[in-house]
C-alpha cells in the first residue's frame, strides 16, 4: 500500500505476525530477512500473502535434497512491486510447501500466493521473509506496521534509526466513508451496537438499523461488536 507521505506499507504475509529470528539471526549471524512462526497447535501450513499489488517475476520448485545456493530457499515465489523513490521494490517468500502462482502473473496485495512448508534449508516450519530494494536486501520490519509479537522476546527488530512504518492520521481507505446495515436483532442487540457507534464517533438513523456514514475505522468496530452479537452486517462504500 501507498501511503500519503509517499512510504510504502506492506501487507503482512501470513495472518499470524510472530517474529523468530530477525534481520541478526538470534546466534548474532546476519540474515537480511526476517522468520515468521507458521507452526501453530501443531500446523504448519498456512495460507502466504502477496505484500503488496505486484508481478510475480521469479518463482522455485525445491529439487527435495539440496539446501545450498538459490536452492536453500525451497519452494520460493519473488514479487516485482511499483518502483519507491526510483528504485526497484521486490518482495520474497521462501521455505513454501507449494505456491499457486506464476511467472509473469500479476497478484493483488493480500492475494494468496502460496502456503507456508518446510522446504529447502530448513529447521522448523516457517516463513522466510525478504524485502529487495534496488537488488539488495533491506530489514522488512522497516516496511511493515508494528503489529508483531516476538517468539522469546530477544529477537533482533532494528538497527539505529529504523522502525515500523507509520502511518499519517486519516491516511488511504480510512479516508472513504461507508454505510453499514445491520439486522435484524432483537433490541438489546440494537442498544449495544449503538453505544459502539456512538463509541466510534457515529450513531445509527433514529429507529434504524442503517447506520450514518462513518470511517473504515468505525465500521471496523461495529463489525466485531455485530459479529460478537451474532447479527448479520452489511456495508457499502459511499460513492465519491
Amino acid at each position: 500500500m501507498r501511503l500519503s507521505n509517499g512510504e510504502v506499507l506492506l501487507h503482512w504475509p501470513l495472518d499470524i505476525h510472530v517474529l523468530t529470528q530477525g534481520w541478526y539471526y538470534n546466534d548474532g549471524s546476519l540474515h537480511q530477512a526476517v522468520d515468521l512462526r507458521t507452526q501453530i497447535k501443531g500446523m504448519y501450513i498456512r495460507p502466504v500473502y502477496a505484500a503488496e499489488d505486484g508481478t510475480v517475476d521469479q518463482t522455485q520448485n525445491w529439487d527435495g535434497h539440496t539446501k545450498t545456493g538459490m536452492q536453500s530457499y525451497g519452494n520460493m515465489v519473488r514479487i516485482k512491486h511499483a518502483p519507491y523513490k526510483r528504485k526497484t521494490l521486490q518482495t520474497r517468500y521462501a521455505h513454501l510447501s507449494s505456491y499457486c502462482v506464476k511467472y509473469g502473473q500479476r497478484v493483488k496485495e493480500g492475494e494468496i500466493i502460496g502456503y507456508s512448508g518446510t522446504t529447502g534449508n530448513v529447521y522448523g516450519a516457517h516463513l522466510h521473509f525478504e524485502v529487495i530494494l534496488n537488488g539488495k536486501r533491506t530489514n522488512p520490519l522497516t516496511w511493515l506496521d508494528a503489529d508483531y509479537t516476538l517468539a522469546t522476546g530477544k529477537e533482533y527488530q532494528f538497527n539505529k534509526g529504523e522502525h515500523s512504518v507509520i502511518v499519517p492520521t486519516a491516511d488511504t481507505a480510512d479516508k472513504k466513508l461507508q454505510i453499514p446495515t445491520i439486522g435484524p436483532m432483537s433490541k438489546g442487540d440494537y442498544d449495544a451496537l449503538l453505544k459502539t457507534a456512538a463509541d466510534n464517533g457515529s450513531a445509527p438513523t433514529l429507529y434504524t438499523v442503517t447506520m450514518q456514514a462513518m470511517s473504515t475505522a468505525a465500521a471496523s468496530a461495529l463489525q466485531q461488536k455485530a459479529d460478537a452479537l451474532g447479527v448479520h452486517y452489511t456495508s457499502k462504500w459511499v460513492e465519491d
